[in-house]
């Protein structure tokens, strides 16, 4: 586990580290040289990230984890005793996507996407904080949060409430780890270029379309995230918000929240109806349509 140098290399944990922002900062802690855990139930991206870690400088190995499961992470918590003396960093980022109005949504869904956007993160610090308070030079923990966790836009429900509770569970965090020199940082980053949406379910087509459109054309990356998110654990920054414009908004929500909500919402809701617009336009007319159209 050292480097040429004779230093030790830091350690990390990251959850969906297969893809997107987790393998984004996986390959960023590797170019400073990091020893990873890459934790995902997608065996085959996982060691596709391994093999581009060790490429950029890093080192690691892979384990299977269903983040739902909190026997499966005190399984891996031993593991990682045997291997490593401290653990630095752990990046609780594993998640999934998903929209559909409440009432509509079903409840099998809304278990699904909590059970994997927030359990990831209760059941990761629950096993882990104490381990990081035990580090002599100091650790820290990721939470992949979003601005859905501020923004609360309509037909969104189920994923708002993981991210609300993901940055919640983060600042409270953040203030029972200060006296351990333990640091915490909530990354609430807008829209960015990733495979979120591989892993989604959705109630209407209309909601897809949009998030597929807004996905398509983002000009923020995963790396740019992450590089962000590297930066704030440095700074042992809380908030993370990316880019300009999300600040912008969180400003604006802590200044008039019930303003920014209707703003919010009457936007959304225009985004959401251009968007059925046009697969209205190319459906073929109803047997009614045409019927009234032969008389």
């Amino acid at each position: 586990m050292a480097l040429e140098n004779g230093q030790q290399r830091k350690t990390g944990l990251i959850t969906g580290a297969a893809s997107g922002l987790g393998r984004a900062i996986a390959l960023r802690l590797a170019r400073d040289g990091w020893n990873l855990c890459l934790a995902d139930v997608n065996d085959t991206g996982n060691e596709e990230t391994l093999q581009l870690v060790r490429q950029a400088g890093g080192d690691g190995f892979v384990e299977h984890l269903d983040v739902r499961e909190i026997d499966a992470w005190q399984d891996l918590r031993e593991r990682l005793r045997e291997r490593w003396p401290r653990l630095d960093l752990l990046v609780n980022n594993a998640g999934v996507a998903g929209s559909g109005r409440v009432g509509e949504y079903s409840i099998e869904n809304w278990h699904w996407i909590v059970d994997v956007n927030l359990w990831n993160g209760i059941n990761g610090c629950h096993t882990f904080v104490e381990w990081l308070k035990a580090n002599p030079r100091g650790g820290h923990i990721i939470n992949t949060c979003s601005l859905a966790a501020i923004a609360s836009a309509p037909t969104m429900a189920a994923y708002n409430v993981t991210k609300a509770g993901m940055l919640a569970l983060s600042e409270t965090l953040y203030g029972e780890l200060l006296p351990y020199n333990v640091g915490v940082t909530a990354v609430c980053p807008s829209v960015f270029r990733t495979n979120l949406l591989d892993r989604s379910r959705w109630c209407q087509p209309e909601e897809r379309r949009l998030f597929e459109k807004g996905f398509a054309e983002a000009k923020m990356t995963a790396e740019h995230v992450a590089d962000a998110a590297i930066r704030a654990m440095h700074r042992k920054q809380l908030y993370v918000m990316e880019p300009f414009e999300a600040r912008f908004n969180w400003y604006l929500k802590r200044l008039n929240p019930t303003w920014f909500l209707r703003k919010v919402s009457r936007m959304f809701e225009a985004q959401l109806r251009a968007s059925a617009e046009p697969a209205a336009a190319a459906a073929p007319p109803s047997r009614e349509v045409v019927a009234a159209g032969q008389k």
